[in-house]
């Protein structure tokens, strides 16, 4: 059987090559790509684990597993595996995991600017990864990429907010191998790179200083149509001073525009190089001049070449530089650089070719012609920076293409030894000729050539321009009949400096004409020579030369003809014999001349007459003082191009005479060796070095030397202020004044075998000690000359180290160092010696063990003084720096560990006390605190056991170990709070948190050794408080960082927590008896670090609470003190977002199990606090989990009150208490939940009396009165109650507030104040509009939802008009992973424990508790309704339950089940919901919901009738509708269902105990006739005329309801069978009678029926019929909306009176699934006695008619007749959590337009449906659209609620009414009456009886008439009953016909009168408020 055996190391790492998904219990799941490390092996199987997650160790199979080779680290249990790859390949793969989490967490936050970058980037980083793989990279391409990759890195980090990474040379620094100081270092150059960082993340380039700039140029495309061989001249031009300061760079193109050598075909590019920063502040442009090669006149027809070609002028282009710096900056890395176009100008005159750039960079338009707006050249320009041979190295792709260098025009700012050069720039400027004789001008064309000393052409010495081959003569451009010319064209020399002496250049004129072909006739020339007498070049300046004419048979065959005879200009000192020999060959005319400008640039030729005199001193010697002295004044250029020349000289002169010129010589010395430290020339010291090593000679001129030195030194102390300058500047020179002196012993020495030794030493000791005297000096005025000295000290050591040893040359720089005394009070000396001492620390010779025994103390002595005295701090922190960095770097070599040691001890004896106390004064927000800091934090890292032996051992005294100690801990405890690095310092701040916790485990062993037994309990404290900061610092909070953060501290350093919390926990437990000393002090401290998430460490701590309770306990009896701080404390940790639930299950498990072994006399006061602990842990933890979004207030409103309770209840914590009640109040107020707001602040308030007893301030009131501030908060909550309009609520604290003012403190302008504010109040009740809140009932169920919500019911109070649609969106919003259940039955177990969120909802009623007010029908409306809905604490909801089979009448076995809830609080209150605290359900029968729905049908319409009889100008809408659904439900089966149901004898013999609910139903029965009858009649008394049609199909359907009840036995009933009637038309419609009978309020005794006679009334003849009538009813069923508030207000047509009394329609909201409010007229005691009432709700039953079963449910108030009611079917319960969906057998009804009838119009027949429109398909299914009121309509039929018209103006003329067809019937289904009609339209307006023999006609309506308007999407069928919404009725025109007019009958057809009307409120479809 095979074993899993430990893998090999090349097979310990991996990566994943396909998914695996493991089916094993031991597997684990691999992604592709993933790396695994290998712990074993077996059989093709591989054990170990992800390093994504390494806490799942399992097997995977070995082929999905690729192995990498890798580096195994402590090989075994905690062995780490790293690959061996590129480390910025690693990098990049780390970063691109740790990134990609914190994208995808950018894009569910929305941050998509970030995101989009962040996604760029790391493409970028993924391409680059890519390329750096790939090993097709050169060197300095992988270290040009890895520098951009790690800008990138460090770029997006800082973005993103994550960690700065410490670089070196782009590589992270290995913090093992780092010192703390240089970590620091490291860290703010990172810093600065970073943030130098582009926002592209490329690099960009640091600020340091740049001599040298040089110019890329690529020419790309030359657009330009020349026709010819073209010369382009490229050149770099400054606008300011006017003139080319480069070189120009030449290009050849042929006609096509291609270059002439083909080779250069992709390579058209040059370097303009040399650039200074001066030359980049020059307003420089790009100028290229163009020229053509060919014919003097061009013609583009002719294609015959000739054989003489000319150059002339063609145009010119320009760009200014500084677009290309510009367009450099703002492109990215990488990007190629961007192209410009140069615009190809000409000239109108050529003869101003000369000036044509001039004119286009001014801009002169006029005197330029511009070829075309893309006519031009293509060009790229970048700049680069550096030293020449450095953009080289870096950019050798450039180089590699051929690149032209082009030079400035003259020496650059920075002058490189090795740069020899030997150039003569000529400029031909202009000429001047004479016509001789001819009308035209001549063509001149000048011809250069450079003839040598022999007569002979120098060959190939001649440029036109850089970029194309020399040449051995040159030939200006020509510009056409111009006898004065100018070119303005430079031409560079290059000649041999050897043949340079007696050349001369010599200028040819030609006249080229057009008549004479292939003939150039020479007339003149003119010559220069190149030297002057004297021996220097030509000077650099205009040169005006004579021009002598000449024939073209003249043949040049010796120059010496003109050079010997003639002058070249007028400053040449030819003689007049010569002159006059000369002229007859060669005449001259004044008038003609030839003006050129020489530059010469070389290093081996000079115009500077005193340099050549010194280098030819041996011919005048007695000019060589004068020399001497005016070398010091010649220009710097001249003397480093002669240098080595010059050196030579001046020792040789030493050499001669060494009394007479030795000190001019040594001053001459100075002066140049000065000179090289500028900048200029500061490469030359190069070549100083090189001489002094390879060249100097002077074997005997140190004695020199050393005497010149020593005299300026000694002089300068005695002498002025002169001498003390001289000094300087040769101190300044110290450095290679020591190179000669130690090079010229050296050569001594090898000449005369070692001869003179101890002299030399005895000089050499002379010297410095001229050195010590002069820095001994404590004088002011030597102060410069010792800066001086200081500042270049330095630089001598390893010169001295070449002729003596390390202890002789560090005796001599200690001895030097010493001498300065410490007490001055000079500052600048002060620096300079720190400056000093750093230089030596850093110099070669302090990293020699001998030497730097010496140096070390006697700068430590040095250093130590500065920093007791808080001097220089900064100089001599750097200092100290360099010191522990380099003994960190020393101590890495094992043979320096001794030597280290011996280091280390002499650095902490020296500064490790002075560093303690410099940290705790120094100013953190100072530049020096980081520095310090990390000084120490060096130091201390360098420290081992010995040093912490030695370091405590040394402290013998008790009192200064105490201080130290003391002085420590303050110390650390400043280190661990961070705030001398930044946060992203995660790096540094880790090295310093190890390196404290190292330390204080040996300072800890001091502590418990001297400081137990004398206990000094200060100091313990400040270890504990400081143990306590470390390990709850933010920097060791490791699951709050990102996963790889996480893992590689881990990897680093552990959790550093761990051994802290274990080294505390010793510390307290060695405490013994002296614990109660920290009680209860460190219980928040421990309690602090028990809640660090690390298991163990939680395990280990908890216990000390134990611990505590018991020691107080044994102490004090009682454990009050640790019970009260930890509980605060706790609160506190908890809220800063510390803890978990893992701590409270330990907290409780560990706490419980140690209390119960305990003794029993506290057991149970011990348990029963750490319940009460774990309790708060609970509520805190979920407080705080819901503390942060918007979307949780409702949360975090629950969460404070649960804690409110706790801390109230449970432990009576009053202060804790008054915390959370202004908590809980802000929240509201700033939810603006202004009333609960209120209420919040009395929980305050009730705590307060009416005393004078003075209370502290506190974080909410200053220090008042008790009574002072209650009343404060009274005041507050009475504004809360006015805004939130509970005005209710805020009268009683008025009028409490009241008594207060006049009985107690008499301030009578408060209660004046006050009286006024309840007067407002009672005022407001019944003037100011409050909508309604519906009420919803919320179950919780699941393990998921927090503590105060788990398995809880609650009741809410919703928004105002919010339905239950948005009231569960807006849960699903707060709840996002909650299901919502669809059903409202009861749940089981399995939903309770589950581990999901579920949420059910429905509507809730509430009870009211005031019946009282309810019940005594005088109360207003306002005040009944406030009443309704406020101050209640129970609410029922009902959930239909079928009983026994089916039958086709469903109310005979349909009871309902009322569940009647009981809050913990009324409502409202401190919250918008309470918790159900007691559920009882009751089952309602069938009867008793028949009962109480007729009964509160009748109560409901005796109390509109009454409120009509007291108050007649009240609108009659609300009371016709009422009637009309009442007796239309009747008449259609509504009543008569009942009869079947529970009248019949076989009901009443299966139920015999309900023959009196029986009797009680038939007497409310019988009631509602009597109630029917007196409203009929007090509806006639009232009814305007346009409601009197209505009233006349009520009258006949109400004698039909009474003749269908006939057939009943019931004498009673129908006593009497008289005709009803109504006034005459004249009284019904003008007057309104004051003699109406009122309704007495009482069912039981009748009074006679005022309808008794009318029934007789021939007015209207009834007609009994069973025809389909409509009862129209206030309200529409549950699952269909109901118009808007705003639609509810009555039409501005109606008179003001009535307008004002339209009654309130919104008190129920449309949306009620199953309840709604309980009616005025129902009392609380018999809704949940009598159980269900049909008004609060109808039950679900079956149709009898479909198999679907289900219904749909009505609201209490919504249902206007028991009729109605009992016909219809109520949703079930479980249907309520969404709104239902209309049954397919309820559909819609059309628009009902009312017309008015005039006064005096005939009576008309009976209301009658005129025709009726086929069904659409739209309303065929359950989910019925909405008929809107507009005029437009979809195809199928329903009207497009969108386009409702505005309201049309009046009409002034009669309109026509559409046709109406004759019929009268209604065209409705068979099954009307049963089973609910198809929706049909009905045109209702009523149709005046014609008279015999005629059709009826349609009334004309007269102008200003009004007609009742019912919206169509308001009219609802059911069964039994038609419901229209009250809101919906106003008086208005009718609607538009939903058909055009049919076939016009012309008997029927009339016209009739429009009148103004709006236009009603659009009503939402079934299917929107589903």
């Amino acid at each position: 059987m095979a074993t899993w055996s430990p893998t090999p190391p090349h097979k310990k790492y991996g990566v994943a090559i396909d998914n695996y998904v493991s089916k094993l219990p031991c597997g684990v799941n691999l992604q592709i790509g993933e790396t695994v490390q290998i712990l074993e092996e077996c059989a093709g199987w591989y054990r170990g684990f992800s390093l994504r997650n390494k806490e799942k160790k399992g097997v995977f199979p070995a082929s999905y597993v690729h192995l990498k080779e890798a580096k195994v680290e402590n090989i075994g249990q905690y062995e780490t595996v790293s690959p061996v790859e590129n480390p910025t390949v690693l990098e990049v793969t780390s970063v691109l995991r740790e990134w990609g989490q914190m994208w995808k967490r950018l894009y569910v936050e929305r941050h998509s600017q970030l995101f989009h970058t962040v996604k760029k980037l790391m493409l970028e980083l993924i391409q680059m990864r890519r390329q750096l793989m790939s090993g097709t990279l050169t060197q300095d391409q992988i270290r040009e990429l890895k520098l951009r990759i790690t800008s990138k890195i460090d770029w997006g980090n800082r973005k993103l907010g994550l960690d700065l990474v410490p670089r070196i040379d782009g590589e992270v620094v290995d913090v093992d191998r780092t010192s703390a100081v240089q970590l620091y270092q490291v860290h703010i150059r990172s810093q600065q790179d970073t943030q130098n960082s582009s926002s592209r993340g490329t690099v960009r380039k640091s600020k340091k200083k740049v001599l040298s700039h040089h110019l890329y140029f690529i020419l790309k495309n030359f657009a330009c149509n020349v026709g010819e061989d073209t010369d382009i001249f490229f050149s770099l031009y400054d606008a300011i001073e006017n003139k080319f300061i480069s070189e120009r760079f030449h290009v050849k193109l042929t006609k096509n525009g291609l270059p002439v050598n083909v080779e250069r075909l992709h390579g058209l590019s040059a370097f303009f190089i040399d650039l200074g920063n001066q030359d980049l502040a020059r307003e420089l442009y790009m100028v290229a001049h163009i020229f053509r090669i060919g014919k003097m006149v061009y013609s583009s027809g002719e294609s015959k070449k000739s054989s003489l070609q000319y150059r002339r002028p063609y145009g010119c282009a320009v760009m200014s530089i500084q677009e290309v710096l510009v367009a450099q900056a703002d492109q990215s890395e990488g990007q190629e650089d961007k192209e410009f176009l140069m615009k190809v100008y000409s000239c109108n005159n050529e003869n101003e070719m000369w000036q044509l750039h001039e004119n286009i960079i001014r801009k002169q338009l006029g005197k330029v012609n511009l070829q075309g707006s893309s006519y031009g050249m293509v060009v790229s320009m970048s700049l680069l920076h550096g030293e020449l041979a450095q953009v080289r190295q870096e950019n050798a792709f450039l180089f590699n293409k051929g690149v032209t260098l082009v030079r400035k025009l003259g020496f650059s700012d920075v002058i490189m030894p090795g740069d020899i050069r030997n150039d003569l720039y000529v400029t031909l400027e202009r000429a001047e000729f004479e016509k001789g004789g001819k009308t035209t001008g001549k063509n001149v064309e000048v011809t250069m050539v450079v003839l040598g000393e022999d007569g002979e052409v120098l060959q190939e010495c001649i440029s036109l321009g850089e970029g194309e081959l020399y040449t051995s003569e040159y030939q200006s451009y020509v510009l056409y009949h111009n006898n004065n010319p100018r070119w303005g064209e430079t031409i560079k020399l290059a000649i041999p400096i050897d043949k340079f002496y007696g050349s001369h250049l010599r200028f040819e004129f030609r006249h080229c004409s057009t008549k004479d072909k292939d003939v150039k006739k020479l007339f003149a020339f003119a010559f220069t020579p190149l030297m002057i007498g004297d021996g220097t070049t030509l000077q650099d300046r205009q040169h005006e030369l004579f021009v002598y004419k000449c024939e073209e048979n003249v043949k040049f065959h010796s120059p010496a003809m003109y050079l010997t005879n003639l002058p070249s200009s007028g400053e040449d000192t030819i003689g007049t014999i010569g002159l006059s020999e000369g002229g007859a060959t060669f005449p001259r005319s004044p008038k003609e001349t030839f003006v050129i400008s020489t530059v010469v640039c070389s290093t081996k030729l000079t115009q500077n007459v005193d340099l050549l005199g010194l280098l030819k001193w041996k011919a005048h010697p007695d000019r060589v003082q004068d020399t001497l002295q005016r070398l010091t004044r010649v220009d710097g250029e001249d003397i480093v191009k002669f240098l080595h020349d010059i050196l030579d000289t001046l020792f040789a002169i030493m050499d001669e005479n060494t009394e007479t010129y030795g000190k001019q010589v040594f001053q001459v010395l100075v002066f140049i060796i000065d000179m090289l430290h500028s900048e200029k020339f500061q490469h030359f010291r190069e070549v100083l070095d090189t001489y002094i090593q390879k060249h100097f000679a002077g074997a005997l001129v140190y004695k020199e030397l050393i005497a010149s030195f020593k005299r300026t030194l000694d002089t300068s102390v005695t002498s002025g202020m002169d001498k003390q300058e001289q000094a300087q500047n040769m101190l300044k020179a110290i450095e290679y004044i020591f190179k000669f002196i130690i090079q010229s012993r050296v050569l001594y020495g090898r000449a005369t075998c070692g001869q003179e030794a101890e002299s030399f030493k005895d000089d050499f000791m002379t010297m410095f000690t001229s050195i010590n005297r002069v820095l001994a000096q404590p004088v002011e005025a030597l102060l410069q000359v010792q800066v001086t000295l200081l500042k270049y000290f330095h630089s001598i050591y390893d010169e001295l180290l070449r002729l003596f040893d390390l202890h002789e040359v560090a005796r001599f720089i200690a001895n030097a160092v010493d001498s300065i005394p410490l007490d001055h009070n000079m500052t600048l000396l002060n620096q300079t010696k720190l400056k000093c001492i750093e230089h030596t620390i850093k110099a070669n010779i302090f990293r020699e063990t001998v030497s730097r025994a010496i140096l070390l103390s006697t700068c430590l002595r040095h250093l130590s003084h500065h920093m007791r005295q808080k001097q220089e701090l900064k100089l001599g922190v750097a200092a100290v720096g360099d010191i522990i960095i380099l003994i960190q770097e020393l101590s890495h070599d094992q043979s320096m560990s001794s030597v280290v040691q011996e280091n280390v001890q002499l650095l902490v004896d020296s500064l490790l006390e002075l560093m303690f106390q410099g940290v705790m004064t120094i100013d953190r927000t100072g530049e020096v605190a980081g520095h310090y800091v990390s000084c120490l934090i060096g130091l201390l890292g360098l420290m081992n056991e010995e040093h912490y032996r030695c370091l405590l051992e040394g402290l013998t005294d008790r009192k200064k170990l105490r201080d130290f100690l003391l002085r420590i801990f303050i110390v650390f405890r400043e280190l661990v709070k961070q705030d001398h690095f930044p946060r992203d310092w995660v790096t540094m701040r880790m090295l310093t948190n190890n390196v404290v916790l190292t330390a204080l485990q040996y300072f800890s062993q001091a502590l418990t050794e001297t400081f137990l037994f004398m206990f000094d309990q200060q100091l313990w404290s400040s270890y504990f408080g400081l143990a306590v900061a470390f390990l709850t610092q933010a920097s060791l909070q490791l699951e709050s960082f990102t996963e790889a953060k996480r893992n590689k501290i881990l990897e680093k350093y552990c959790d550093m927590r761990v051994p802290m919390g274990f080294e505390i926990l010793s510390m307290w437990q060695s405490l013994g008896e002296h614990k109660l000393n920290f009680l209860p002090g460190m219980v928040g401290s421990f309690l602090e670090i028990s809640l660090v998430p690390e298991t163990e460490l939680r395990k280990a701590l908890i216990p000390v609470f134990h611990d505590m309770m018991e020691c107080e306990q044994a102490t004090r009896g009682s454990f009050k003190e640790v019970e009260c701080e930890m509980i605060d404390k706790l609160d506190i940790l908890i809220s800063q977002d510390k803890g978990d639930d893992e701590y409270r299950e330990l907290f409780h498990s560990i706490l419980l199990d140690r209390v119960q072994i305990e003794n029993a006399d506290w057991q149970e006061t011990a348990g029963s606090f750490v319940n009460s602990m774990t309790r708060l842990l609970e509520r805190l933890l979920d407080y705080r989990h819901v503390m942060k979004g918007s979307e949780n207030r409702d949360k975090r409103m629950g969460c404070t009150v649960s804690l409110l309770h706790f801390y109230h209840s449970d432990i009576q914590r009053e202060e804790m208490y008054i915390r959370y009640i202004y908590k809980l109040h802000d929240m509201h107020k700033e939810a603006e939940n202004y009333t609960e707001a209120g209420f919040t602040l009395l929980l305050h308030a009730h705590m307060l009396n009416w005393t004078c007893l003075m209370l502290p301030d506190d974080e909410w009131y200053p220090r008042q009165q008790e009574r002072e501030r209650k009343e404060k908060i009274y005041v507050t909550v009475i504004e809360y109650f006015d805004k939130g309009k509970s005005w209710e609520n805020g009268i009683p604290l008025c009028k409490e507030l009241a008594e207060q003012y006049e009985k107690k403190s008499f301030e009578y302008a408060k209660l004046s104040h006050i009286l006024q504010t309840q007067a407002h109040f009672f005022e407001n009740i019944l003037t100011e509009l409050r909508p309604e809140r519906p009420f919803y009932r919320v179950g919780y169920y699941g393990k998921k939802f927090p503590f105060f919500l788990r398995n809880k019911t609650f009741v809410y109070q919703g928004q105002p008009y919010e339905k239950i649609q948005d009231f569960s969106q807006r849960l699903q919003t707060e709840f996002p992973n909650a299901s919502f259940m669809t059903h409202n039955l009861p749940l089981d177990d399995e939903v309770i424990n589950s581990d999901v969120e579920y949420i059910q909802i429905c509507k809730a009623t509430p009870v009211p508790n005031d019946s009282e007010i309810l019940q005594d029908q005088t109360v207003p409306e306002k005040i009944a309704s406030y009443y309704r809905a406020n101050n209640i604490d129970t609410f029922i909801f009902d959930r239909p339950v079928h009983k026994g089979g089916k039958d086709e009448n469903l109310f005979k076995n349909m009871w309902l089940e009322r569940t009647i809830m009981v809050t913990t609080s009324t409502l409202p209150g401190i919250l918008k919901w309470f918790e159900v605290k007691s559920v009882q359900v009751v089952e309602i029968s069938p009867i008793e919901t028949a009962i109480q729905t007729m009964d509160n049908m009748n109560k409901e319409l005796r109390s509109l009738i009454h409120q009509h009889t007291t108050d007649q100008t009240r609108g009659v809408q609300i009371l016709s509708m009422r009637l009309n659904g009442v007796i239309d439900a009747a008449v259609n089966g509504g009543i008569s269902k009942y009869q079947e149901a529970f009248f019949e004898d076989d009901y009443i013999n299966a139920h015999p105990e309900d023959q009196q609910l029986v009797q009680r139903l038939k007497g409310l029965v019988m009631e509602q006739v009597s109630v029917l009858e007196s409203g009929l009649a007090i509806h006639g008394k009232l009814a305007p005329a346009e409601v009197v049609p209505l009233h006349r199909k009520m009258v006949e359907m109400f004698t039909a309801m009474k003749a269908s009840l006939a057939g009943q036995n019931s004498p009673s009933l129908w006593h009497t069978q008289k005709r009803l009637s109504v006034a005459s038309a004249p009284g019904a419609l003008g007057q309104r009678s004051s003699s109406i009978p009122s309704i007495p309020p009482s069912p039981e005794k009748k009074p006679a029926s005022p309808l008794s006679k009318s029934l007789q009334s021939p007015l209207f003849p009834v007609k009994t019929t069973t025809s389909k009538t409509y009862a129209i009813s206030t309200q529409p069923p549950a699952s269909v909306p109901t118009t808007p508030a705003s639609a509810a207000a009555p039409s501005p047509l109606l008179p003001e009176k009535r307008r004002n009394s339209t009654p309130n329609t919104n008190n129920t909201p449309a949306d009620t699934p199953v309840n709604q409010s309980v009616p005025t007229h129902v009392s609380r005691d018999s809704v949940l006695r009598h159980g269900s009432d049909p008004s609060l709700g109808i039950t679900r039953t079956q149709s009898p008619d479909r198999t679907d079963n289900r219904g749909f449910s009505l609201n209490s108030t919504a249902t206007s007749s028991a009729s109605s009611v009992t016909s219809s079917v109520s949703q079930a319960a479980g249907d309520d959590s969404v709104p239902p969906a209309l049954p397919a057998r309820v559909k819609r009804a059309s628009a009902v337009s009312l017309q008015s009838l005039d006064s005096g119009l005939a009576p008309s027949p009976p209301l009658t449906p005129n025709r009726a429109v086929p069904t659409p398909a739209s309303l065929q299914s359950s989910d019925t659209s909405s008929i809107s009121s507009t005029s437009s309509t979809d195809t199928n039929g329903s009207v497009d609620s969108s386009t409702v018209p505005p309201i049309p103006p009046k009409p002034s003329k009669v309109r026509p009414l559409p046709p109406v067809p004759t019929t009268l019937e209604p065209q409705v289904s068979k099954s009307f009456g049963r089973q609910g009609p198809q929706p049909a339209f009905f045109d209702c307006t009523p149709l005046v009886p014609a008279k015999s023999g005629q059709t009826p006609r349609i009334p004309e309506i007269p102008e200003g008439s009004q007609s009742v308007y019912m919206s169509p999407s308001s009219v609802y069928m059911s069964p039994t009953s038609v419901y229209m919404s009250p809101s919906s009725v106003s008086l208005s025109s009718p609607p538009p016909l939903v058909e055009k007019k049919k076939n016009q009958q012309a008997t029927a057809h009339q016209t009739y009168k429009s009148v103004p009307r709006p236009v009603p409120t659009p009503r939402k479809s079934v299917s929107d408020n589903r």
